[in-house]
């Protein structure tokens, strides 16, 4: 009897927990559903502005580090938009800074998304949308081009989310060459 009551609440506890219930999504159906969903939507991609770091140099009155700071980030970011421009063609793309990360996550988009021109684009009103930043990964802390869920969390192999900038270990690939890369990297997944 003892050994009845036992096994009956571990199967209790087991449903409890929905092992039983729940039907486990395959990396591949996902990957092929985001695959799908970036390319009827767009691609948003995250630009940094280096608050932070501006924002200290500024509190200890080092105003002209600061001023340096945001004009290199903005010749950086400046690039990045220039090869999205010139180099992807996928699907959509759009632009938003780091800063306002919360209000894209949150889903408020107008205001918040950038076009080529670097100017607030509020054409965009869907839902289905990647994120992709040049960042280093969290697991291997490479420099690379990354795409995200809308939690900003990378997504799996086999989706094709991830091209490091250096190349065999030694060369630095350029803005262009990483994004002419996760471009092709795409329709090829996406023809598949």
């Amino acid at each position: 009897m003892k050994i009845l009551n036992r096994n009956l609440i571990i199967f209790l506890l087991l449903i409890s927990s929905g092992s039983f219930a729940q039907k486990k999504v395959k990396p591949k159906e996902t990957s092929r559903a985001n695959i799908v969903m970036l390319k009827t939507g767009a691609l948003l991609v995250r630009l940094k502005t280096s608050d932070l770091k501006i924002n200290a140099l500024k509190s200890k009155g080092m105003e002209k580090e600061a001023e340096e700071i945001r004009l290199a980030q903005e010749v950086t970011n400046k690039k990045i938009v220039a090869a999205f421009r010139q180099d992807y063609q996928f699907s959509k793309v759009y632009f938003f800074y780091s800063s306002h990360s919360n209000k894209i996550k949150e889903g408020a988009h107008k205001g918040y998304l950038l076009n080529f021109e670097m100017l607030p684009d509020s054409s965009f009103t869907g839902q289905d949308y990647l994120v992709g930043e040049f960042d280093e990964s969290q697991n291997t802390q490479i420099d690379a081009f990354i795409i995200k869920d809308k939690n900003y969390v990378q997504l799996k192999k086999p989706f094709p989310s991830f091209v490091k900038q250096t190349e065999y270990g030694v060369s630095t690939r350029s803005n262009n060459e990483m994004v002419t890369t996760i471009n092709e990297n795409l329709f090829d997944f996406y023809n598949k």
